[in-house]
């Protein structure tokens, strides 16, 4: 199970569903600290987190952008703009990432 938010509210309810001896991996990093504690899940559950996959995953994930079979999806930002990067985020505006260059 993966939680693309991150915040305490999400992380519970999948700690309330995921299956005993299932995974919970949270990928959101909405911020803010979270509680947990050995009896929050069920038994033999796991919490982790990750920034991303194994290094196996990136080679195949490169493989499939330098074969053309996806394409970033990216606006990009001078530095003097971050904030307003960050704004188009919060703000739901992208439906990529936000890319701030120090030197555009």
């Amino acid at each position: 199970m993966f939680d693309f938010v991150g915040v305490t509210p999400t992380i519970k309810l999948a700690q309330q569903v995921v299956a005993r001896r299932g995974r919970i991996t949270v990928v959101g990093v909405a911020g803010g600290p979270t509680d947990w504690s050995f009896y929050t899940n069920p038994y033999e559950a796991e919490l982790t987190n990750t920034y991303w996959g194994t290094i196996e995953e990136l080679y195949e994930v490169v493989d499939l952008y330098r074969s053309g079979k996806i394409t970033p999806q990216i606006k990009t930002y001078p530095m003097s703009q971050a904030l307003d990067a960050y704004r188009d985020l919060h703000d739901g505006k992208l439906s990529g990432r936000a890319v701030v260059t120090p030197h555009a």
